[in-house]
């Protein structure tokens, strides 16, 4: 579908779309009573908390899938090989949506970290830092510092 704009012009319906998004934006960051585009890094931070959250999880429950099968915890590169994460996770410590993982195994218990790091591909991220372990089974949280067993549960 065209639409005649200008004389002798016609636009498809994806460059008006376009033409609306760019006046939107423009209009949200120059707003005086609103924060307009400063929520978007907020925003993007927020995502990037929940994503490392659920990815500690996904990674909790591949090293249960890994030690029934295998009787023992692994690394990253472990579970990508295996099939129980996606690439992502490969490498001794995975930058996944602004976070840095690390993990510490032994045949009996493992503890991940994620704490955020920004990076050229990921240049927002969140600002909390995460800790799980496989003896208590709960994410732990800290504001300031990579997170232990010590700090408050999520």
């Amino acid at each position: 579908m065209t639409t005649n704009v200008w004389p002798g012009r016609k636009l498809k319906r994806q460059h008006q779309v376009l033409i609306v998004l760019a006046v939107f934006l423009c209009s949200c960051g120059s707003s005086s009573n609103s924060d307009g585009l400063g929520v978007y890094p907020k925003a993007v931070g927020a995502a990037d908390e929940a994503s490392a959250i659920q990815s500690l999880r996904t990674v909790a429950t591949a090293q249960t899938q890994l030690k029934a099968t295998k009787e023992a915890y692994g690394s990253f590169d472990e579970l990508t090989q295996a099939g129980l994460l996606d690439q992502r996770f490969s490498g001794a410590s995975p930058n996944v949506r602004g976070y840095r993982f690390t993990m510490a195994v032994t045949e009996s218990d493992y503890t991940i970290n994620a704490d955020p790091e920004t990076t050229e591909n990921q240049p927002t991220t969140g600002s909390r830092h995460f800790y799980f372990n496989s003896s208590d089974n709960a994410i732990h949280v800290n504001t300031g510092q990579s997170a232990s067993k010590n700090d408050p549960v999520l």
